[in-house]
């Protein structure tokens, strides 16, 4: 009898990002709000990408229903994504993140959101490319698996006229619970500096919305460009941003001095600060020095800490009740507006701002929700008992239901829905969360 010499063979994991199911696990929402995470985290770019650049954002949403295909398009005035970036996106086999490894207030720091929106379409079996367009580069995308759960990527770049960047994709209709106008709403109640046009066609009707910016830059606010405190990091934190660094000058980066790499931190950005850490770290003269010893990197964040003050609450940034008065006046009929703001620190010792606006109007409004001035998918603070001078309940939604005070839940079908529209903001740097979707907040263990 023939004996059967079996081949060892290697497979990709970049097909998790093209299977429906392992995209609800890295995502963390059901299949049904695929839609919503296309176009969340192209906001969250959008607006990224104008912040770092010091720009005014202005983002531009286009929803076109035709045919059982959602068309969703997302424009920004931003600088545009660099071509060599794209081409990164489209290696699957790294994560490509400017913020993941930092602790900082940002909108998110998933690592592999662009990557989730080029395998999403297909993994809802659309075959249509996705289109990228930025700094003058047309780049037409469309992945391909193939039996063996191989992804192959075609990639075609021609020349283009987009100012900004431009994302547009095609994705299957089919059984998603997606509100477009909704989220567009809600990223213009916490984004006071931005300017927000919708624009959704079906066949039958065209709805058009713009959502003007209320402040003008400088918007008081944690950008992406500016450093990251000290006081933001545990020694685990700064471990993995110090390895990174390593890993990324052994694939021929630089090896960063010690010095240079303190100077980058809020509150150490003078010579004299940075050479009083490094004094008490004589044996550490590049980052690649901690790789024989890890553990001194505790003592690194302990000096560090201890030649710098930690960043007021204030630092973080709000939205305020100037905007979110006008932003309620803008889609309801108000009758008065109730706001109110808190700055705290967490267990951790990290800072926290909490703001909380509530409408009263004619009819049962909508409950709005983000944490670091990004909408969340659902109540951020599910897991947390809140307590007032009459009763207490878990989460922002049982709380306002407690109290009769809930818009409108689909848990709370029983209660009247209140005539009331709700915005509830949470500002705190390096959030830990509870669920892959990023929207339940650890407000213990932060």
């Amino acid at each position: 009898m023939r004996k059967l010499d079996r081949t060892t063979f290697e497979s990709s994991r970049a097909g998790e990002y093209f299977d429906a199911r392992q995209l609800s696990a890295l995502t963390g929402v059901p299949q049904d709000e695929f839609a919503s995470v296309c176009l969340k985290e192209l906001i969250d770019n959008a607006l990224d990408a104008c912040e770092t650049a010091q720009v005014a954002p202005e983002v531009g949403v286009e929803v076109e229903r035709e045919d059982g295909v959602l068309r969703l398009s997302v424009s920004d005035n931003g600088p545009g994504i660099p071509s060599e970036v794209v081409r990164k996106m489209l290696d699957y086999s790294i994560r490509v993140s400017d913020k993941a490894a930092y602790r900082s207030p940002t909108r998110g720091a998933q690592g592999n959101a662009l990557k989730t929106i080029i395998g999403i379409p297909y993994a809802l079996g659309s075959r249509e490319p996705a289109v990228v367009e930025a700094r003058g580069v047309r780049h037409t995308i469309r992945p391909w698996v193939d039996p063996a759960g191989e992804v192959h990527i075609s990639h075609t770049e021609v020349p283009a006229t987009v100012a900004g960047t431009s994302v547009s994709l095609a994705i299957p209709e089919d059984e998603q619970d997606f509100d477009p106008l909704h989220w567009v709403r809600s990223f213009a109640a916490f984004n006071p500096y931005a300017t927000f046009s919708y624009l959704g066609k079906t066949d039958f009707s065209k709805t058009a919305e713009m959502y003007k910016s209320t402040r003008e830059l400088p918007f008081k606010k944690y950008i992406p460009s500016e450093p990251t405190s000290p006081h933001w990091y545990s020694p685990a934190s700064l471990q993995a941003l110090v390895f990174s660094y390593i890993t990324n000058a052994r694939n021929g980066g630089r090896d960063l001095p010690l010095g240079e790499f303190v100077r980058e931190f809020q509150g150490l950005s003078r010579t004299s600060k940075a050479k009083a850490v490094c004094a008490e770290l004589p044996a550490f003269k590049h980052l690649s020095d901690f790789e024989e010893a890890p553990d001194a990197v505790g003592e690194l964040l302990a000096r560090m800490q201890g030649e710098s003050k930690p960043p007021k609450p204030a630092a973080l940034g709000f939205v305020g009740e100037d905007h979110f008065r006008a932003f309620f006046e803008s889609i309801y009929e108000v009758k008065e507006v109730k706001y109110t703001r808190k700055q705290g620190t967490l267990p951790s010792g990290l800072p926290l701002t909490f703001e909380f606006a509530l409408a009263i109007l004619d009819q049962p409004g909508h409950l709005y929700t983000a944490i670091n001035f990004s909408p969340t998918f659902g109540d951020p603070l599910e897991g947390t008992t809140l307590a007032g001078p009459q009763f207490k309940a878990h989460g922002i939604s049982g709380f306002l239901s407690q109290g009769h005070a809930l818009p409108k839940s689909d848990r709370a079908w029983y209660f009247t829905p209140a005539s009331v529209a709700v915005a509830a903001h949470i500002v705190t740097p390096a959030p830990i969360f509870l669920d892959r979707g990023k929207t339940r907040l650890n407000m213990e263990g932060s």
